[in-house]
């Protein structure tokens, strides 16, 4: 294909909308549809070659990945090891780990593998992970892998017979789409599977039969702005609650297939004199490098201001990542995509660039993030941002003797039957080691079984924000599988129900997880959703009611853990990075944003507490108090036992529930 500068105004617009949506400079609360306009653009360039190389037999895999390895690796490879470098300097040892296993993966192409795989309950927050951007760079490459094959497979001398194999691929990778959007909406985002159809889309209009045909000139313009609006609206019409890809997906990819016909087949009209513009193919053009820069220097950013990125840092911060680019696109890009060497040296090249990448990735993986390399007066608080979720992890002991076929732990004394059960959401894994060694003190041998966000009782269905479908079924299965499985463990005797009360009675997390959002509703007989019978906290105290009764009536002795405080702004990461930015001490971060009035747990509270105490009754249950742990007086703290005591603004650290396990022991003695 000859050049088009149309089409580097297209790439200008989609990589505008990115930056700015990320940066937040501007109100493009849908700016993420860049990226879909990025993969129809690479369709149309890239899988329009392959169409037509392989018609005319010409198509070899050497050449081809020569090519794409001397336009895409060297810039890759640059922000790579730059990230790395600063990564070295900024990042808690736990964010560097995880940041050396996404060095890991982008270096084989499959990021968006490992970031699916690490969508969650605990997930880190965007901004801790500076090769997210990386995900979609994984598609097109998995893509590129996938289409030569099928290009093999069903091009022949009849043209119709690719055009109906292209337009099935794409209408089952939509179908796939828009089923997982609803099945597994991280899946529906990060899957090749589910983003194949945009990349297909723009190959269907590099073909030759779509290059060559007519529409009524008459028609042409008008189409064309409407096709315009189908990409620019949805930039400021969409936010991130819109269920995206999927239908959502389709006015702007259609929108930008169509203008990449109309500029090959018409390049009249204000619109494609528009996207030739000098500014637009300026910014086209160095529209990789701009990528690739612009988001470890917005993480990097927000991770040293902890998320609030004053105005003029980020204003700079545009100008730092176009002079990146510009200067990446100059001496690296364009250096690297018309060398002459021969593909056994850019082969050779690419697996020792990688290699390099690998071998940093790998050692920041094992070395724990290497926390030797900080000061000592922030190493102590760097180790409580990471003090969660240890000791192994989650535990899925599904073939154990106690509860087979339920995911669970054994906890304290490990020689006879369990004699107690700890059942709970994340807050019940917060508390685990700590309920492990007041066990094993005791000589206490028990069960824990937990799952995050989800409420520990009987016959209930959530929807939750930060889960998604797949674990909010889960949620509901485990629940229904304890119920049927206790009558298995009669060496039971007590039970201890742990929780973030307040989050379902409230619908919502708070402060910095404000965004989070749970419903819960309760199942009919047959195990199907009922109509919810009023709001978010009666479902829940009837529900807890209800497990209450089931759980006395069946002769165990009930505990309810009282949930501890949540300090709304409170993360350790946040009082990581205050701390060692020299912006504030530790007294002075501790006032700022890690505690909180007395008064104002208590009324987020309320709901929560008015439905325990409902459930605990006349003697059905126990409530074990824990905010006199961490308030004193009118004020309760994220400092407690003379360190951080929360991971995040409503978890404790490892280190923490060991300090409060005598508090513990009520709920798990017979």
């Amino acid at each position: 294909m000859t050049y088009r500068p149309d089409i580097d105004g297209l790439r200008a617009i989609a990589v505008l909308a990115v930056m700015l949506f990320h940066f937040g400079l501007v109100g493009l609360s849908g700016g993420y549809v860049g990226v879909d306009i990025f993969f129809v653009i690479s369709g149309y360039l890239i899988g329009g070659i392959i169409v037509d190389e392989t018609a005319n037999g010409s198509f070899s895999y050497v050449r081809f990945y020569a090519r794409r390895i001397k336009r895409l690796f060297a810039a890759f490879l640059v922000v790579g090891l730059a990230a790395t470098l600063v990564g070295w300097w900024l990042l808690l040892p736990g964010d560097l780990r995880a940041f050396g296993k996404s060095v890991i993966a982008s270096a084989a192409y499959a990021p968006n593998v490992l970031f699916y795989r690490d969508i969650g309950y605990f997930d880190s927050d965007a901004s801790t992970k500076p090769l997210l951007h990386t995900w979609s760079l994984g598609v097109e490459e998995q893509f590129y892998i996938c289409f030569p094959l099928l290009m093999r497979l069903v091009s022949g001398k009849h043209a119709a017979r690719t055009l109906v194999w292209l337009i099935l691929a794409a209408l089952v990778s939509f179908a796939c789409a828009q089923y997982l959007l609803h099945a597994d909406p991280a899946a529906s985002f990060y899957w090749l599977p589910a983003r194949a159809w945009e990349l297909t889309l723009g190959t269907l209009v590099a073909l030759p039969a779509a290059r060559q045909a007519t529409v009524d000139s008459r028609l042409v313009r008008p189409i064309t702005l409407v096709a315009l609006a189908a990409v620019l609206v949805p930039l400021v019409a969409y936010t991130e609650a819109t269920p995206f890809p999927g239908l959502a997906a389709l006015p702007p990819s259609v929108g930008t297939a169509w203008l990449l016909w109309v500029g090959h087949r018409d390049g009249r009209g204000w619109v494609q004199a528009w996207l030739r513009s000098t500014p637009m193919v300026a910014v086209g053009r160095i529209s990789y490098s701009l990528y690739l820069w612009h988001w470890p220097v917005y993480v990097y950013l927000a991770y040293y201001y902890s998320g609030a990125i004053p105005w003029p840092a980020r204003l700079l911060s545009g100008g730092v990542v176009f002079g990146l680019a510009a200067l990446s696109w100059r001496y690296v890009e364009q250096p690297a995509r018309y060398s002459r060497r021969p593909p056994a040296m850019v082969f050779g090249a690419a697996a020792a660039g990688s290699a390099v990448l690998i071998a940093a990735g790998f050692a920041l993986y094992r070395s724990n993030g290497a926390p030797g390399r900080l000061a000592p007066e922030t190493r102590e608080i760097a180790a409580a941002a990471d003090d969660f979720i240890q000791s192994g992890g989650r535990c899925f002991d599904e073939h154990n003797s106690a509860l087979p076929g339920l995911a669970h732990c054994q906890i304290g004394a490990r020689d006879r039957p369990p004699q107690f059960l700890i059942w709970g959401d994340s807050h019940a894994r917060a508390i685990w080691d700590g309920a492990d060694q007041a066990a094993r003190e005791n000589d206490l041998p028990g069960l824990l079984v937990w799952s995050g966000g989800c409420l520990p009782a009987f016959d209930l269905q959530k929807h939750e924000s930060a889960s998604g479908p797949v674990a909010d079924k889960a949620c509901t299965a485990q629940n229904a599988a304890l119920k049927s499985s206790l009558a298995k463990l009669p060496s039971i005797r007590s039970v201890m129900l742990v929780g973030r009360w307040a989050y379902y009675t409230e619908g919502r997390g708070i402060g910095i997880d404000a965004h989070n959002r749970i419903r819960v509703e309760p199942l009919d007989v047959d195990g199907a959703a009922g109509a919810a019978a009023g709001d978010q906290a009666r479902i829940v105290a009837a529900a807890l009611r209800s497990t209450v009764a089931w759980l006395h009536g069946a002769g165990y002795k009930v505990s309810l853990l009282e949930q501890v405080p949540e300090i709304p702004q409170f993360t350790g990461r946040k009082l990581f990075q205050t701390v060692r930015s020299g912006r504030d001490s530790v007294a002075g971060a501790i006032a700022g944003f890690g505690t909180v009035e007395r008064a104002q747990v208590e009324a987020r509270q309320r709901a929560a507490t008015l439905a325990l105490q409902e459930a605990a009754g006349t003697g059905a249950a126990t409530i074990l108090p824990t905010h006199s742990l961490f308030c004193r007086g009118a004020v309760c703290s994220a400092w407690a036992y003379s360190r951080p005591a929360y991971f995040d603004n409503n978890h404790l650290t490892v280190t923490t529930s060991r300090e409060i396990r005598s508090s513990l022991l009520p709920g798990m003695t017979p």
